[in-house]
């Protein structure tokens, strides 16, 4: 389970020149505001991706695909509130080779209009004196959704990165995002309003939707930048969820498997050639934009990266300070022949504060070709996992690649089953993350524990703190209807069909508190 990385650092010397001389520029930039630039430019902010096997009843043979943006959307943060920017091209790419080019992209372009420009209100309004119009926004076609936003799909199939051809999915203008959570009077049924704009593109039986969720990322944000103070370290009450209370913007698709795969066949079991997937997204802004004397905007050029996310957590805690704009400006292709980012991966300095905070006494010694094969590289078939379990993109070119895989031939876990953990491979289940990602996976946990070694790849380490790290989040804050998404006592922290992250919280709302009672406990399963 040894790689060889000295190929790739010694092919990045120039490469590296190369990035460091484009961070300069305003252009680059991805994952919760975690890179200098991007946190300045938030509609174009990629903050999680998601990729996994549908769980929904005749939905199996399908894969969903998750991309969000815009973090940290106070439900109550009018009059525009959160709508995607219409001057940013949104991708979820699909690489099938294993050479970290896009061979499958699914383009996103979104257009806002504007029904009643004399309101002083913006994203949704009342028309005073037209009988038509009482302010409660109850189907996505009122009039009272002032700014209504539509967006196109278009798939395009590439060989070596490079287009070949496009497909207009969905043209542009066809189906809409349904407003943003305003508050009871104004979105009184919300989880079925938005239900409205979740569409099947026949005949495929392709799904998509594409507007504000509940935020069901899962981390105490503020005790991990603040040196690693998790609450959950030092006594056995919860941690604190920084994201509870928040929306996200979030991009849904739902694809047949055959319709991902390198040869357009169904994947036969997890060994096939076609099992595996990798996946990623990004965001992407013209090069130019022109600001007029009126205040208006014009935007020209070529799209330029500005955003990306594959893993999660990755820029946040591997990636070095300097380097953060510039990866996120490049794609996977490009990622193992750059030395700081090999050597950061190979040699993570979050390893090294978890033992100088106390949170561990020692962690594995580097090369930590361990983290190497889950995030850049996949997993081949070891004796650990075993026989029948890899995310090794099959004909893949041997160079790190940051992209969550996906071996679309293992069987999906149902949520709430004797075989489903939070934990994903860490907790027995092997359709979790490492493989793919699960919007119930608690990657922080799960990343904690992998960079502290606390995995049966490393045995010698993995025994308590080290497998036991975590911050204290170990569910949503949301509780609903598995079903229909109405929000309830007792419910489950997500849907369980399409598109799987909860209905977005209501605006006008008291806020509740965010901190986790002790009763709640560091964990569970």
């Amino acid at each position: 389970m040894n790689y060889n990385f000295t190929k790739q650092i010694a092919k990045g010397l120039a490469v590296t020149a190369w990035i460091v001389s484009m961070s300069v520029f305003p252009a680059l930039a991805s994952s919760h505001a975690e890179a200098p630039l991007i946190s300045m430019d938030r509609y174009a902010d990629n903050t999680d991706v998601y990729a996994f096997r549908s769980i929904a009843s005749g939905r199996t043979g399908f894969v969903t695909l998750l991309a969000n943006f815009i973090p940290f959307q106070d439900p109550s943060g009018g009059p525009q509130f959160y709508r995607f920017d219409d001057t940013v091209l949104y991708e979820i790419h699909i690489d099938n080779t294993g050479d970290g080019l896009p061979d499958i992209s699914y383009q996103f372009r979104f257009t806002t209009s504007t029904v009643n420009s004399n309101t002083i209100l913006g994203h949704t309004a009342i028309t005073l004196g037209n009988p038509m119009s009482d302010g409660v926004v109850s189907t996505t076609r009122d009039i009272d959704y002032n700014m209504p936003q539509t967006y196109s799909i278009t798939r395009v199939n590439s060989t070596n990165g490079n287009p070949v051809s496009s497909t207009v999915m969905l043209p542009s203008g066809s189906i809409r995002t349904p407003p943003s959570n305003v508050g009871p009077r104004v979105t009184p049924n919300y989880p079925a309003l938005a239900d409205q704009e979740t569409h099947t593109i026949t005949p495929s039986g392709f799904r998509t939707f594409a507007g504000q969720r509940d935020e069901g990322f899962l981390v105490d944000v503020g005790a991990a930048f603040d040196l690693l103070n998790f609450r959950s370290l030092n006594s056995t009450c919860g941690g604190v969820s920084t994201t509870d209370g928040f929306n996200v913007n979030s991009i849904a698709i739902e694809v047949p498997i055959q319709e991902l795969t390198r040869d357009g066949q169904p994947v036969a079991n997890s060994l096939a050639a076609n099992a595996v997937i990798g996946v990623y997204s990004t965001a992407s802004r013209q090069s130019t934009q022109v600001i007029a004397a009126d205040g208006s905007r014009s935007n020209s050029g070529p799209f330029i990266q500005v955003s990306r996310l594959g893993n999660p957590l990755i820029n946040e805690v591997i990636i070095p300070l300097g380097l953060k704009d510039a990866f996120n400006s490049i794609r996977p292709s490009v990622d193992g022949t750059i030395p700081a980012v090999v050597n950061a991966v190979l040699d993570p300095e979050l390893a090294k504060l978890l033992v100088a905070v106390g949170a561990v006494p020692s962690t594995p010694p580097p090369p930590r070709n361990d983290i190497a094969q889950i995030t850049v590289l996949g997993i081949p078939v070891n004796g650990v996992t075993g026989p029948n379990y890899t995310t090794v993109i099959q004909g893949n070119d041997g160079v790190p690649h940051e992209e969550i895989r996906l071996n679309m031939g293992i069987t999906p876990t149902p949520y709430g089953s004797a075989s489903f953990s939070r934990l994903g491979l860490l907790g027995g289940d092997v359709a979790g993350y490492p493989n793919g990602r699960r919007v119930e996976d608690d990657v922080t946990d799960i990343s904690l524990r992998v960079v502290a070694g606390g995995t049966p790849f490393t045995p010698s380490y993995n025994v308590a703190p080290n497998n036991t790290l975590g911050d204290g989040v170990s569910g949503n804050d949301v509780s609903i209807d598995p079903i229909t998404g109405v929000p309830m006592a007792g419910g489950t922290d997500y849907l369980q069909r399409f598109p799987y992250l909860a209905p977005a919280q209501q605006g006008n709302q008291p806020r509740r508190s965010n901190l986790r009672p002790c009763s709640v406990g560091p964990a569970k399963k």
